[in-house]
């Protein structure tokens, strides 16, 4: 006899399960109540949590004084007579009458009775759908003919696998009112996330959710593998999109032992017939149809539909719809591969590679199979791989290089001067750049570059070209430079009539000298190679050329302070992308990257919100992967400048896990330089000194524009974190000087202001007012209303600091003008929270009031923790009572709790009490998925608690106070069966 003790001790917190786990400790109350007997079914499929669900259920049982006794049955067993009840009781059935099956029921009846002296009993029987004949019959018995004390039955079982005689029991059960069902699904993302710990990124989450299925079993053993080694694309399915085969195979050596030890034990009891068919079918894909498993096993298809059957049955594979099936995992996939012969697997797929284009596969389907049986200079398979790389290049480069990869392994040596191995190895290194394989891509572009002829200058123009693009990621800007000098000086010698091919040709090598001198912050030379360029191209009416020159030239304006030049091109720019489709734009998408950031450098948010998000959904849409986290961080840029903080640490955290798979330290950089300064004004100072030294660290020594802007962050980020000595150092050097000549002149007034707060607070008012004036006299031939208003904040602060308290509140009203005009609600409330504190000192109580009510409604508006915090100790200096916890504009009283939710959030904590993940509620509320989890933050912040978990919690607490029922009305009822 095993009694229960201490079943969950040493594995973790449950997640994901609590409402189960409270619907079944709601069982035990009503059993021992009633003093009845009651049947807890927990259902679900192997490796979804039923035995840890039924070890918390007893061991909260034991603490509660009731008696746990515990049996497992297993299909060895399925043979003996009261395998799972000999398993829980032990000895002591050994001690009954097994001849007379009546007195044995009586005995064990009688002997259940004597072992609850307690509170009751609870019988745990696991994997019941294992369970012999005579225990599902005395099973029965003791649901018509109870106990006569408490007794609660808790059976777990695989629906798929259920024996007729236990469904008839638990029926029998169900008409008595005895019985009541859990069913178990697969964990959604967030539990994954709470399962693994705060220290796991969330594209780990992602990954392990997805490659797990959800499955508790399989999640703790993938969580063991370490990050290098998780292969994020083999152990996922196939995506929606059809962007992969799907028919990919991890080595056997990558699935943890403890799964394949499992899938294994499971092959080993197979029948023969049955075996081979689940090992054709690990080797037809993750989806694949019966007759196409027929063909590669050798076996006709009424043996195949019965050996499926079998399978399915097991669990081992699932029905996926239109008549195909597929393993569950492709973890079980790859164990069940991995058990056939090498030798057998090569012709295995030979069969399957015929028989899939017997039926007219696509190329892309036939690849994975070619790949694993093609032999050297086989031209009908190098033609499906080059054909499986061109079907999906556009949404899965790094499966083209892949698929070129092997098409080259088996291209016949015909030596360097073989055009067709020329072209292949080109384009696998377009595939490898755009998929993020930066160094990999460098190496065959340098390579196809020295092969190629001087008289080949399409080709070699965009080699070239794509090449100085990867220079950029590698963060080798003056490589990039010297590379195109250099081939726009072997371009043939002739004369350009402005309409020639050859002029187009040079007109894109000027265009990319142009960018890489804006990347290495040459500004001058940038708009001479740019206007180049944009002279060449005006003739031709190439609208996309023109719109990539006059982007660069907008920004390179903006970068010298020619504000109306500037403005004009900006105007231009836009216009001309707005006229372009989305796959005339697709093909030079960088131009988006500088229109969006000319655009938010003019001050111009909305537009450059507008093409940036455009841009990123053509990047996504056409595999360019190189350019999504420019376009992410320049999002992130814009949003922070609109005030919206939160959003923008959503869309650099997403720019960080995109730019993950890129292995470039110039993203990478851009990455943590933003993090950095989303966290100095969302008043994390520690957070975000940590970020900007590594950034600067990353971004290195050189004086390009990365380095200059990471530094800058860092610089405001050791001001806010009470190091102004160390701001004003980091800044003035990388600056270049007190009068910043290495930061754009527009952008000068906002980091003078920066330098007039650190002097001041420094008590150094000489120096301060030397930056003040500074800043205003570089804002006043500008005509941009955001410099203008961070040269009169830096002014109202030596005001202030000097005593002016009057002119103080002036200048910083105008500044406060200025910001609402340009709409960056975060520095108006900066001017607020300056203009309050001037004007309480000498001026009306209630204007001082009414000031520092504007600054603390715009920090909440923009979530700016540590600002709002000071400006609410300003109003309670004034008497004006501001509740610390939860408070804004949506929840005017200041409320806690349930109370405190909107009615969007109120709406969304009923969809998380369902257990539905953000994307699905995204989905019922046509929201996206970013703008659902801000809204679940902002829940677990009011209520407090971390987790969903702690949501769900605080809503079960919620529901016994009147004003939460109020609030929660009409919410859809929880479906625990």
């Amino acid at each position: 006899m095993r009694v229960h003790e201490g079943v969950a001790s040493g594995v973790g917190p449950l997640v994901g399960r609590q409402w189960e786990l409270a619907y079944l400790k709601g069982i035990l109350v009503a059993a021992a109540g009633g003093n009845a007997t009651r049947v807890a079914e927990v259902v679900g499929e192997s490796g979804i949590g039923k035995s840890r669900l039924l070890g918390e259920l007893g061991a909260a049982a034991a603490r509660e004084g009731w008696t746990v006794l515990t049996g497992h049955a297993s299909e060895p067993d399925r043979g003996s007579r009261f395998g799972v009840f000999g398993d829980a009781l032990g000895e002591h059935i050994a001690l009954l009458d097994p001849v007379e099956p009546l007195r044995l029921r009586l005995g064990i009846r009688s002997l259940l009775e004597q072992l609850a002296p307690g509170r009751g009993l609870v019988l745990i029987l696991d994997d019941l759908h294992w369970g012999d004949e005579a225990s599902l019959e005395l099973l029965g018995y003791l649901v018509r003919h109870p106990p006569r004390r408490p007794l609660v039955l808790a059976v777990a079982y695989r629906p798929s696998l259920a024996p007729g005689r236990l469904t008839t029991v638990l029926a029998q059960a169900e008409r008595q009112g005895r019985a009541d069902r859990v069913e178990l699904g697969p964990l959604d993302v967030e539990a994954v996330a709470e399962f693994l710990g705060p220290d796991v990124s969330t594209r780990r989450c992602r990954a392990l959710h997805e490659a797990s299925g959800g499955c508790p079993f399989y999640l703790a053993a993938l969580a063991q593998v370490p990050e290098d080694q998780l292969q994020t694309e083999l152990l996922a399915g196939p995506p929606p999109d059809g962007t992969r085969s799907g028919d990919a195979v991890m080595s056997v050596k990558d699935v943890p032992a403890v799964v394949r030890a499992s899938v294994q034990a499971e092959m080993a009891v197979l029948p023969d017939g049955v075996r081979v068919i689940a090992q054709a079918a690990a080797v037809a894909g993750d989806l694949f149809e019966p007759d196409v498993v027929a063909a590669i096993a050798g076996m006709n298809r009424q043996d195949t539909d019965r050996a499926v059957d079998e399978l399915v049955a097991r669990d081992l594979i699932r029905p996926k719809g239109r008549g195909r099936f597929g393993y569950w995992l492709p973890m079980m996939r790859a164990a069940a591969y991995a058990s056939g012969g090498g030798g057998w697997l090569i012709q295995a797929h030979a069969r399957a590679w015929e028989a899939l284009e017997e039926r007219g596969a696509s190329a892309l389907r036939r690849a994975h199979h070619v790949e694993r049986c093609a032999r050297t200079g086989d031209e009908r398979a190098i033609a499906v791989l080059v054909d499986a790389a061109r079907t999906t290049a556009a949404r899965a480069p790094a499966n083209a290089a892949h698929w070129l990869s092997l098409a080259l392994d088996l291209l016949p040596d015909k030596g360097e001067d073989d055009a067709r191995r020329l072209e292949l190895l080109a384009d696998m290194a377009t595939f490898l750049g755009m998929s993020g394989q930066l160094e990999q891509a460098r190496d065959a572009l340098h390579e196809v570059v020295r092969l190629l002829p001087r008289d080949a200058v399409d080709q070699r123009v965009h080699a070239v070209g794509f090449c100085a693009t990867i220079e950029h990621l590698l963060g080798r800007h003056a490589e990039a430079g010297a590379l195109l000098l250099a081939e726009l000086h072997r371009l043939p010698e002739r004369r350009h009539d402005g309409g020639s091919e050859l002029d187009d040709r040079f007109t894109a090598l000027k265009l990319k000298l142009a960018t890489a001198n804006l990347l290495c912050g040459d500004f001058a030379q940038t708009r001479t190679w740019v206007s180049a360029a944009r002279r060449a191209v005006g003739g031709a009416g190439d609208r996309l050329m023109s719109a990539a020159a006059t982007s660069v030239l907008a920004l390179a304006d903006y970068a010298v302070a020619d504000i109306p030049a500037a403005q004009h091109n900006c105007d231009r720019a836009a216009e001309l992308v707005d006229g372009l489709t989305d796959g005339e734009l697709a093909r030079q998408l960088d131009t988006v990257v500088w229109l969006g950031w000319a655009e938010q450098c003019l001050e111009r948010y909305d537009p450059a919100r507008r093409h940036l998000e455009r841009g990123l959904s053509l990047c996504r849409a056409t595999g360019q992967h190189h350019l999504v986290t420019y376009l992410l961080v320049g999002l992130g840029s814009t949003l922070r400048w609109q005030g919206q903080l939160r959003e923008a640490a959503n869309t650099v955290a997403e720019a960080r896990e995109s730019g993950q798979p890129v292995h470039s330290p110039a993203l990478r950089a851009a990455t943590l330089a933003m993090r950095c300064r989303i966290a100095t004004f969302t008043g994390d100072p520690d957070q975000a000194v940590r970020l900007g030294e590594e950034a600067c660290q990353l971004a290195g020594p050189a004086d390009d524009w990365l380095s200059v802007l990471a530094s800058a962050f860092f610089a405001h980020a050791r001001l806010m974190a009470g190091d102004p000595q160390g701001c004003v150092s980091t800044l003035v050097d990388a600056g270049g000087g007190a009068e910043l000549p290495m930061i754009p002149k527009p952008a000068r007034p906002g980091w003078f202001d920066v330098l007039t707060t650190a002097a001041l607070a420094l008590d150094n008012t000489r120096e301060g007012e030397q930056w003040a004036t500074r800043a205003e006299t570089t804002a006043a031939h500008l005509g941009l209303a955001g410099s203008t208003a961070f040269a009169q904040l830096a002014r109202a602060r030596v005001q202030y600091a000097t005593g002016d308290t009057v002119g103080a509140a002036g200048t910083a009203h105008a500044a406060a003008a200025a910001f609402q005009q340009t709409g960056e609600p975060f520095d108006e409330g900066c001017a607020w929270l300056l203009a309050g504190t001037a004007t309480a000192r000498t001026g009306p109580r209630a204007e001082a009031l009414h000031e520092l009510e504007q600054a603390y409604a715009l920090f909440v508006q923009c979530h700016a923790i540590g600002l709002r915090h000071h400006a609410a100790r300003e109003l309670r200096k004034l008497g004006r009572r501001v509740p610390k916890g939860v408070s804004g504009q949506r929840n005017a009283r200041n409320a806690l709790g349930a109370a405190a939710l909107t009615r969007r959030e109120t709406e969304i904590a009923r969809w998380v009490t369902q257990g539905l993940t953000s994307r699905q509620i995204a989905t019922k509320l046509y929201l996206s998925p970013r703008t659902v989890e801000h809204h679940v933050a902002s829940i677990r912040a009011k209520f407090g608690v971390t987790t969903r978990a702690g949501v769900v919690t605080a809503l079960l607490v919620a529901e016994h106070t009147e004003s939460t029922s109020a609030a929660l009305e009409g919410a859809p009822g929880r479906r625990i069966c």
